[in-house]
């Protein structure tokens, strides 16, 4: 069954009303100072401040909440890329953070940011994902994120920058994030 937030989006859609998503984690993050990361890491994009940075992801979710937003995303747009990167970007750096803890940091971050704004059961989360699943191996990553669902659900998973379709990864990636039983907007 849909959570509470998911529902009362579905109404606001079903009544012909507005629903305001939240706007760009990674590029808000150089406004609440954080230094250009994507010179760091591109591949990993906004993700890369749940590794270094995550008060700032927090700053950015309160800023969208005060300007309304009906739901706020996961800064992991990037995560499929992690697991490959991981061990580059943790090289000389004493942190120990698995990918798929980071995950679980963006989706306790979300909801932590919706609880203290008093808006919990009313602004959903949603978990970002790149769409643009290139390999089988961010196939597997995947499944594996899959897990984490079980134990922390998100409102809903956002697929999103579908740009290419790849006929033997993306309609598989489509249908593993279906099966989790949450909705999914592409």
């Amino acid at each position: 069954m849909p959570s509470q937030a998911y529902q009362k989006l579905q109404q606001k859609i079903d009544n012909d009303q507005c629903v305001i998503l939240d706007g760009g984690t990674a590029t808000e993050l150089q406004r609440v100072g954080l230094p250009d990361f994507r010179l760091s890491d591109k591949n990993l994009w906004g993700t890369w401040a749940l590794y270094h940075a995550p008060h700032a992801v927090q700053e950015v979710h309160h800023r969208y909440l005060a300007a309304g937003a009906d739901i706020i995303t996961t800064n992991t747009w990037s995560i499929v890329n992690a697991p490959e990167l991981e061990t580059r970007m943790m090289a000389g750096s004493t942190q120990t953070s698995h990918w798929m803890d980071i995950a679980r940091l963006g989706i306790r971050q979300a909801r932590q940011a919706v609880a203290q704004a008093g808006q919990t059961g009313e602004v959903a989360v949603a978990f970002s994902l790149n769409g643009d699943v290139d390999s089988e191996q961010q196939r597997g990553t995947l499944e594996l994120l899959t897990r984490i669902f079980e134990d922390e659900p998100p409102d809903l998973i956002l697929m999103e920058t579908l740009s290419l379709i790849r006929e033997n990864l993306t309609f598989p990636a489509v249908e593993l994030m279906l099966n989790t039983g949450l909705p999914v907007w592409l």
